[in-house]
């Protein structure tokens, strides 16, 4: 039975993906670095502040990066667009007695700060601050244990390999939001009439 569905931030919730490749690159001429191409950027785009501060910031500590992150994010925040199902689809789930979170490859203060922007009202929040980052299955097994249920009582909802990669690490099935998974959608509303979730 379907108890909890986890949800990533970037991509699925909201689109931040511009305003943070403006804050990368105005931390590359903060710590003296190349702007990034954007093709580059967008491939590596929800892979974390450790492996960003190695491909793209080398002699510069994580911690350091993610410090101007949290300073500077707000910066780029006319950038962030809200997904419009968003709201909807977690009021449906709340509606259904279905638990959900955010769980976010970005420090879980910044994350909850860009939540209260977006005006969307997670269960819970679990970023970096909470686990290792995705691919590594401990954020979405913190949601599990703090939303009380099991792994098997709940849905990992994900737009890239990151997402898909924890969540087989935990043993959640993954719903790919526009790429493939145990099952996949294109629009975020179809989540409500899966049969997981509809309890058709």
């Amino acid at each position: 039975m379907l108890k909890a569905v986890l949800f990533d931030l970037d991509g699925v919730l909201i689109d931040s993906r511009d305003a943070w490749y403006h804050l990368l690159c105005a931390a590359a001429r903060e710590f003296g670095h190349p702007v990034l191409a954007r093709d580059e950027y967008d491939v590596s785009f929800g892979q974390g502040v450790e492996a960003d501060a190695k491909q793209f910031f080398p002699g510069t500590s994580p911690q350091a990066l993610l410090d101007y992150f949290d300073a500077h994010f707000l910066d780029h925040a006319r950038h962030v667009i809200v997904n419009p199902e968003a709201g909807p689809v977690l009021n449906a789930l709340e509606y259904k007695g279905i638990a959900h979170a955010v769980v976010t490859n970005t420090a879980t203060a910044l994350a909850r700060e860009t939540i209260r922007g977006a005006a969307i009202e997670p269960d819970l929040v679990v970023g970096t601050s909470d686990a290792p980052e995705k691919p590594d299955p401990g954020m979405l097994l913190v949601a599990c244990e703090r939303l009380g249920v099991k792994p098997e009582q709940a849905l990992m909802v994900g737009d890239s390999r990151f997402d898909r990669d924890a969540a087989a690490a935990a043993r959640i099935r993954f719903i790919g939001y526009g790429i493939d998974g145990d099952l996949r959608v294109e629009a975020l509303r179809e989540l409500i009439h899966l049969p997981e979730v509809s309890g058709a």
